[in-house]
């Protein structure tokens, strides 16, 4: 898999943001997957030019903000992407690695070397990371406790911005295969790394007509037999 640096991610959001088709800049940089440049992007919104750089080599969460995580991600039936985003995790693939070690190993194998069995052997810097993490993570949970309608309106917005990402991606698969229905559609989806099941996805194109047509046959009886 091709690593790209701080700089070149900047420099294709930018270019993706003034009108550059998806595709080509694919072709260009030889991004293998476009689903990256859709993410760069949703961070570079969300947290400025910042939100493209990658955490410091051997950064580490810690086993209980990791299983808040993809409990966030489950209740939402997010992606993988959209769940980085949400927490701030620089690389979505991170959150699909935790999944698949729970599955696995279980909870206990998401509690690593910070976990709280060897927390004195931490250095300050470490505490004080884990602290701002475990903050975040008491934050996002009173805001969704909170009836008011603040926390209505965020998450009307971040729904409409999560079908609007899709419906980016679902273009350009009808482009590539007009054919496809919702339900094949929904599979390209889940090939690419999406967690998401038929019935949004045929939601988001019947309200932008994007399904295919059924072709109506005129029925006509002649002697008594239908034609």
């Amino acid at each position: 898999m091709t690593k790209f640096n701080y700089e070149t991610k900047l420099e294709i959001v930018k270019k993706y943001l003034a009108g550059t088709n998806v595709s080509d800049l694919q072709r260009e940089y030889g991004i293998a997957n476009h689903f990256s440049i859709f993410n760069w992007t949703d961070r570079y919104k969300k947290f400025g030019a910042e939100g493209l750089k990658v955490r410091r080599p051997g950064y580490e969460y810690d086993g209980n903000f990791k299983l808040a995580v993809l409990k966030w991600k489950k209740e939402n039936q997010a992606t993988y992407s959209q769940t980085a985003l949400h927490f701030d995790i620089s690389n979505p693939g991170t959150i699909a690695n935790w999944k698949k070690i729970l599955d696995k190993s279980g909870q206990s194998s998401l509690f690593g070397r910070h976990s709280l069995q060897n927390s004195q052997e931490k250095t300050i810097i470490d505490k004080l990371e884990q602290e701002n993490q475990n903050l975040r993570i008491e934050i996002a949970y009173l805001k969704n406790l909170l009836p008011d309608v603040d926390n209505t309106n965020v998450y009307f917005a971040e729904k409409k911005q999560c079908d609007e990402q899709l419906l980016d991606i679902i273009k350009d698969i009808k482009k590539q295969y007009n054919s496809y229905g919702y339900r094949s559609v929904t599979k390209e989806l889940q090939k690419r790394g999406y967690s998401i099941n038929h019935k949004r996805v045929l939601r988001i194109m019947k309200e932008n007509d994007l399904t295919c047509k059924t072709k109506k046959h005129d029925l006509t009886i002649s002697g008594g037999l239908l034609q």
